[in-house]
């Protein structure tokens, strides 16, 4: 009996120590490109931002901004609460192009970002040629004070 006993407390102990709960926050500021607003230079190549403040466990609200670069600088840009479930966003813009779809795969250094569309000419409502692909690096954990990408106001 006191081995029953002793085999099913440690089994009870191991059990627990699994039940490990990942609180994966993805708040804070990405940036992908060597954008500097002080610089006269042409920017050459994609830049962008994204705030990610995160409301619920499954929830955040987010800001993104994605641009070309010179010498035209179009860009795309969009603001809105996304589910999130293992480190996964989904964005989609029906109204605009019901073949979008942006994923973002969060990771503690930052978050890829894969844009799935009918025609990237004119996918998910950016200018034109606008394709919101690429690694941004997490600059920061601080929640951020969410704003506009397309006037800079606070949301």
């Amino acid at each position: 009996m006191k081995k029953l006993l002793s085999l099913v407390l440690m089994l009870s102990l191991i059990s627990c120590k699994s039940s490990h709960v990942d609180t994966f926050d993805p708040s804070g500021t990405y940036k992908l490109g060597n954008f500097d607003p002080e610089s006269a230079d042409d920017i050459k190549g994609y830049f962008g931002e994204i705030q990610v403040k995160q409301i619920a466990a499954d929830k955040v609200a987010m800001t993104f901004m994605i641009n070309k670069g010179a010498p035209a600088y179009n860009y795309g840009a969009f603001m809105d609460t996304l589910s999130i479930e293992n480190k996964v966003a989904i964005y989609r813009t029906p109204e605009f192009d019901e073949s979008c779809t942006i994923t973002f795969r969060f990771d503690p250094e930052g978050v890829k970002v894969h844009e799935e569309t009918d025609n990237y000419n004119s996918g998910c409502g950016f200018g034109h040629a606008v394709v919101a692909n690429g690694y941004f690096k997490k600059t920061t954990s601080e929640i951020p004070v969410l704003r506009n990408p397309m006037t800079g106001e606070e949301l």
